[in-house]
């Protein structure tokens, strides 16, 4: 029999930014080639354990050990009020929305005057999409759909109006924290977008793994029937009874069935054989794992709980070197963005503090030589001094 298939090249397709554009007859901006962006990046986080770990790693230390203010002992009341509006809890959800999605959002409830924010709760970033702008170029609101993915026509996704551009009768409203981006207006994109290809391969190389060792990893069986080559129904009914009895989870392994005129025609099995197939497969695992902890901007792995091949007890000053660099390279700016929304929030309260993360990191890895006011010192290690000079604060600034 004449074999006229040819040769064909196989393109790998390439990285592509997520696609943002308006629905015709809908007033929502999709995210997303079947507006399911969100969703690709919470697969990438479920299914690569390197990805998940330094967005975790990275999360503990955005949110620390919650909000603080240096100005709690002259504005007690302050204070006060501020803990009871940006719970712990709520604060960790939000960092991690803006890590993980790109950006975050929380629902502000009014009091029925609307004259005061009374509860400030986390709401899930993966199930708002952005309106079209107004004439005047603002996002008016968000509409809200729990499976963006399976929404169907008759369904009406709900409507929520942004950060002072509801009416008087709406008494919640969304803030979304969302950093700038060059080219992007309705959406940011991840700050770790270069390194979701990897997240990916990690998680297709695990993937191949299992189900590699679930199939057996290769046939282990060959049959031949030697008395002719019966019909496609006859051979596939032949097939099925032979699964059926000797395959499955205890009879681990595949098998090969051959029907042939003859002993003398019996299929020969040429075994397909990959070299050094272990080593390619450790090749890409690490290349991965680099890979993403460079998207990450992760200076050390070992910051997030990640052996490398350094020892630890002889690299301490290395290590606390690292730990300053990420902390201000990294953590600072994403926990800049957060404070910015929360201090804007707080004003619509008329309460005005100046806001700083506790650190989660020990005293030994801060970076403490050049500051010369107990403010500073404060900001960066979270413990009050007894003689902080509460004056001095523009000056530390």
């Amino acid at each position: 029999m004449e074999n006229n298939n040819n040769v064909r090249m196989l393109n790998l397709s390439a990285y592509q930014a997520p696609v943002v554009e308006e629905i015709v007859g809908k007033e929502w901006i999709s995210y997303g080639e079947n507006n399911d962006y969100f969703d690709t990046l919470i697969s990438r986080y479920l299914g690569s354990p390197t990805n998940s770990r330094c967005i975790n790693g990275i999360v503990d230390m955005i949110a620390g050990r919650g909000l603080e203010c240096t100005d709690s002992d002259t504005q007690p009341e302050a204070h006060a009020k501020m803990k009871l509006l940006l719970k712990k809890r709520e604060i960790k959800r939000v960092a991690h929305d803006y890590k993980m999605l790109g950006q975050a959002a929380v629902q502000l409830i009014y009091n029925k005057s609307k004259t005061k924010i009374v509860k400030i709760v986390h709401h899930p970033m993966e199930t708002l999409r952005a309106e079209k702008c107004d004439k005047n170029g603002t996002i008016a609101a968000y509409y809200y759909h729990p499976k963006w993915a399976e929404l169907k026509h008759s369904d009406s996704p709900k409507r929520i109006p942004t950060f002072r551009n509801g009416t008087k009768g709406q008494k919640v409203e969304l803030y979304i924290f969302k950093p700038y981006r060059s080219g992007f207006y309705y959406y940011s994109p991840v700050d770790y977008t270069g390194c979701l290809q990897y997240a990916n391969l990690e998680e297709e190389v695990s993937n191949y793994h299992i189900n590699n060792i679930k199939q057996g990893l290769q046939p282990t069986l060959l049959m031949n029937f030697n008395n002719g080559v019966p019909n496609a129904e006859t051979q596939e009914m032949i097939e099925r009874k032979i699964y059926d009895k000797f395959s499955g989870s205890s009879n681990a392994g595949k098998f090969i069935l051959a029907f042939n005129d003859s002993q003398e025609t019996a299929a020969d099995i040429q075994p397909i054989h990959l070299p050094d197939a272990h080593a390619q497969y450790q090749f890409m695992s690490d290349e991965a794992t680099q890979k993403i902890m460079l998207g990450h901007g992760i200076v050390s792995p070992i910051l997030l709980g990640i052996k490398d091949n350094t020892g630890f007890g002889n690299n301490a000053e290395e290590l606390r070197t690292a730990a300053v660099l990420m902390d201000n390279v990294i953590i600072k700016p994403l926990q800049d963005g957060l404070l910015d929304g929360f201090e804007e929030i707080l004003s619509f309260n008329k309460i005005n503090l100046d806001l700083y993360f506790v650190t989660i990191q020990p005293i030994e890895f801060t970076q403490l030589e050049n500051i010369s006011t107990s403010i500073k010192r404060e900001e960066e290690t979270g413990e009050k001094t007894e003689d902080a000079d509460k004056s001095t604060k523009e000056e530390g600034k």
